[in-house]
């Protein structure tokens, strides 16, 4: 791609074009001399200048395996948009339409555009940024296209407001350096002393989960919903105010709790414990505020009030504000005693609330409408995300409930169970109904170096096995003496959860869109697949707990799982730490002709 943009540098979009049909004898250096408009067309069928561009464009199709009428198609409708008022047509990169257009800015900013990609903008067509960001496409180009046919027509009004700050990543490495000294690397060191005999405290295994949970997953999702709800939503892209105390309360948070539970015999121990749960409750209230604010502010038309991101993420929310609370019982519960083990009556509730509770609805809302036009799947089956909420709805409740005080046992074990199975169906309805594993790509879809797809799919492959492991236990424990309830095989889907789906999609959809929101390019797309690899062996290491239950030697090997877990934390972080230090990404050509399907209000 590189080299067609190379062939096209300096060429005028707004020249005149001639109507000379395009011969598919001519080499591909001579199509791009004398139709510059085909640059982009050609990139987006992967034909580039290979060998001095001088195999004949019929050849290079055949050798690519692209059809040629496809081809020639797609350059005569660039030829179409490459003249008049269509000299900004919907494959223009959104980068290559500011340099051109610089007047533009002010539109893009009125979109909620303006301060994608970083101060240049990202290397995405029109098209696809006005369908992610569900704008009325032809009114959109309308805007954009006046302010590009005159430069002086459109203009920063002397009130408005500054531009808004580029991604700051502190969410992502703070979440980062959270799980590799106190999260994740903590737990494997757990696990490879249980495997050799030795204690672990319950304290340290309690704090390793509440450190993955709050400082590592709910972290990076806040970071993440601080720089995109309002994008997505429609509502501009000003720095929320909330954001950095949100941080600094919340991750101050997570230290404080691993300083003070395991010396919660003393005093300074229980007072921190304490302290921690008021910071974290404080995070907790003004991310609250600033999600519902966002809603409440939802661009009108754009939007619903039934649309399934505005109610995910609403359910998701209003289910952190419960697992917080929970939270907060467990810092009061901790400075009235002198022990260091939390009771299970606040560990299991806070754990269901904060993952199936609040992570789990807010990916259903991102992956209704991001995620599918990621993978270029298409709408979600009708009623199918409306299912899966009301499913999720449910099991947050019951599973809550089964921790009652005074609660007989029996009545305990199936509101816990029935919790289970309704968050397990509504992740199988959530599957079904979007395609994830199993459709192919019907609408165009940006490519992204490292295969993010890939890991997305892989991600949610994950959440289904998951979802059939919890039935499946669910089933057996009430219908056999099977004890498919025992802490083994609880933990092991656990982290088929957490590991292998909700890391796994941090990972593909961090590789996706933080070179997007910050202008650069991805550092290495070989350590991404190789971080994937890990991940996923990891969690496959995990699942031999279920076999451990019977033979425990397998626990001796499953134990080592968090080795290529943090390997590829490691990886990841070094990954991402090389393309947000790295300059702005070269150009690149737009893709394939983006056709908007969403309604023009």
């Amino acid at each position: 791609m590189t080299g067609v943009m190379d062939a096209a540098a300096g060429a005028s979009w707004n020249r005149v074009m001639n109507d000379e049909p395009i011969d598919p004898a001519l080499p591909v250096q001579e199509v791009l001399s004398r139709h510059p408009f085909a640059a982009p067309v050609l990139a987006s069928h992967g034909l580039d200048t290979c060998c001095g561009g001088k195999h004949p464009l019929a050849t290079a199709c055949a050798a690519r395996g692209v059809s040629l009428a496809r081809v020639l198609d797609d350059i005569e409708s660039a030829r179409r948009g490459a003249s008049g008022e269509d000299a900004v047509p919907p494959t223009m990169s959104i980068r290559e339409l500011r340099r051109r257009f610089p007047a533009t800015g002010a539109v893009l900013a009125r979109y909620g555009l303006g301060d994608c990609g970083g101060p240049d903008g990202p290397d995405e067509p029109l098209a696809w940024f006005a369908t992610v960001h569900r704008l009325p496409l032809e009114e959109f180009l309308r805007d954009v296209r006046r302010a590009a046919a005159s430069e002086t027509a459109v203009r920063e009004p002397a009130s408005a407001p500054a531009p808004a700050r580029p991604f700051a990543p502190h969410f992502i490495l703070g979440s980062l350096a959270l799980t590799l000294t106190l999260g994740a690397t903590t737990g494997m060191v757990n696990l490879l002393r249980i495997a050799a005999g030795g204690d672990v405290p319950i304290s340290h295994r309690q704090i390793h989960g509440h450190t993955q949970v709050l400082g590592f997953a709910a972290l990076f999702l806040m970071g993440i919903a601080f720089h995109a709800l309002p994008r997505i939503l429609g509502i501009g892209g000003e720095r929320a105010r909330a954001a950095v105390p949100t941080f600094w309360l919340m991750f101050a948070g997570v230290v404080l709790r691993n300083v003070g539970q395991p010396y919660n015999v003393d005093a300074a121990g229980r007072l921190l414990s304490l302290l921690s749960s008021a910071l974290e409750a404080a995070a907790a209230f003004l991310f609250a505020s600033f999600v519902f604010r966002a809603l409440s502010q939802a661009r009108e038309g754009k939007y619903g009030p039934a649309d399934p991101i505005l109610r995910f993420v609403r359910a998701g929310t209003i289910y952190f504000l419960a697992a917080m609370a929970i939270d907060a019982a467990q810092g009061i519960w901790l400075a009235g005693h002198r022990e260091t083990a939390l009771p299970v009556s606040l560990t299991e509730p806070f754990y269901f609330a904060a993952l199936y509770g609040f992570l789990l609805a807010w990916i259903y809302g991102f992956g209704n409408r991001v995620v599918s036009l990621f993978l270029g799947v298409g709408a979600a089956r009708k009623r199918s995300p409306e299912i899966a909420l009301w499913l999720q709805a449910g099991s947050v409740p019951l599973a809550l409930g089964a921790f009652a005080p005074g609660l007989p046992l029996p009545a305990s074990l199936a509101l816990r169970d029935a919790g289970l199975a309704l968050v397990a169906l509504s992740a199988l309805v959530f599957l079904w109904g979007h395609g994830f594993l199993f459709r192919r790509a019907e609408l165009p879809a940006m490519r992204a170096p490292g295969s993010p797809g890939f890991a997305i799919r892989a991600a949610f492959g994950a959440l289904g096995l998951w979802a059939v492991l919890e039935l499946a236990a669910v089933v057996l424990a009430r219908t056999t003496a099977l004890p498919a309830q025992n802490l083994w095989w609880s933990d092991a889907a656990r982290h088929v959860f957490t590991i292998g789906f909700v890391t796994l999609l941090i990972v593909g959809m961090s590789f996706r869109i933080l070179p997007v929101f910050s202008g650069k390019k991805l550092w290495s797309p070989a350590l991404a697949r190789a971080t994937y690899g890990l991940l996923i062996a990891g969690t496959a290491m995990r699942l031999l707990q279920y076999p451990a239950a019977f033979r425990p030697v397998f626990y001796e090997i499953g134990s080592y799982m968090g080795v290529p877990v943090v390997l590829g934390l490691l990886l990841f972080t070094f990954n991402l730490f090389r393309t947000m230090r790295t300059g702005g990404a070269p150009p690149v050509p737009a893709g394939p002709a983006f056709v908007s399907t969403l309604p023009a209000r």
